[in-house]
């Protein structure tokens, strides 16, 4: 049984390219068959409160640290051999390079829904084994930067 390359999971499309830029270059892979995909975009800050001692007004001040991103987690069953785009990811934590993963939403009526585009560095990828004749990978990717995000059209 040969692996689909569907591009289209629930709604979600997720790509791979290999060049590191704000927008897609073109050489864009879909990843492969997405078993589980983690948080889309994610985001915080670290927060610090203070109580002074000697303010009357103020009980506790807030301050917020500096923008984080968190990870980003995948499993996807695939082809080791094949074309999917998750083989770019395992070459780009061999390689120490950066990738750009690429996810389309279909949350429009129209012919495009959001894309975002997010640089990441791969920090782990995984094989589990095999699972009905595919294997089975799970990506841990660390965002680079805030994504590019182009809204539904």
């Amino acid at each position: 049984m040969a692996i689909s390359e569907s591009p289209e999971v629930s709604g979600i499309k997720i790509s791979v390219d290999a060049a590191p830029s704000g927008t897609p270059a073109g050489s864009a892979s879909v990843i492969g068959h997405i078993d589980s995909i983690g948080n889309i975009i994610d985001k915080s800050r670290n927060v610090n409160k203070y109580t002074p001692v000697n303010d009357t007004e103020y009980s506790e001040i807030v301050a917020l640290g500096s923008l984080q991103l968190g990870t980003f987690n995948a499993t996807v069953l695939y082809n080791p051999s094949g074309t999917e785009g998750v083989n770019k990811i395992e070459s780009a934590i061999d390689n120490n390079e950066e990738v750009q993963i690429i996810i389309e939403l279909n949350d429009s009526l129209g012919t495009n829904g959001t894309t975002i585009a997010q640089i990441c560095k791969i920090s782990g990828f995984t094989v589990d084994g095999e699972q009905d004749g595919f294997y089975k990978a799970n990506i841990t990717a660390e965002r680079v930067g805030l994504p590019t995000i182009t809204a539904a059209a």
